[in-house]
């Protein structure tokens, strides 16, 4: 059944997109929320979340590549995700990383070589997202992924926007660190 946040979209175009979306994407999305919330109730409201969100992202969805989109579709689900735990009082230890990994949107097919080298470097990013605290990944994550602007990020993470960019730098510097050292094993 297609969800009603879709039925309702008056561009024909962008109504029968969101279908497509939603029914090539409904398993992802549910099975990245479900990887962080485990009551079904929340579950599938969080998942409506997602799509009314995507639904307000329609033109910046169809301008990007199959693996981008992909991307950008986790990042959403785990970000809606981890909003609701946060406002709902319930912090348990979170890890990204059980979240499936982060696909390159930059890959091109027909470059095996590079495809190898960029899977190992996003094999070790994964990771060391893994060893890095909870804001730090949604900082990163919220920012570069799901490409928010830093006064929303602030409101998201409980920090004043003109700190966020001080704590983007921090998040940064201890990915590059930590990549620095995943590499050099």
């Amino acid at each position: 059944m297609i969800p009603y946040c879709i039925l309702v979209i008056e561009n024909d175009d962008d109504r029968e997109f969101m279908i497509g979306l939603y029914e090539n994407y409904k398993q992802l999305m549910h099975s990245t929320v479900r990887k962080l919330v485990k009551n079904e109730h929340d579950i599938e409201d969080l998942t409506q979340d997602v799509l009314v969100k995507l639904i307000d992202k329609i033109d910046l969805l169809r301008s990007r590549s199959r693996d981008q989109r992909v991307n950008y579709i986790i990042s959403a689900c785990k970000y809606t995700a981890f909003n609701h735990i946060r406002d709902n009082g319930n912090h348990p230890e979170l890890s990204f990383e059980a979240c499936g990994e982060l696909n390159d949107p930059q890959y091109d097919d027909h470059e095996i070589e590079l495809r190898l080298i960029k899977d190992e470097e996003l094999e070790a990013l994964r990771r060391v997202l893994g060893q890095m605290d909870l804001r730090m990944q949604c900082l990163l994550e919220g920012y570069y992924f799901l490409e928010k602007p830093a006064a929303e990020l602030g409101k998201d993470l409980g920090i004043k926007p003109d700190s966020v960019r001080t704590y983007l730098t921090r998040a940064r510097k201890r990915a590059f660190e930590l990549l620095k050292k995943e590499l050099e094993k």
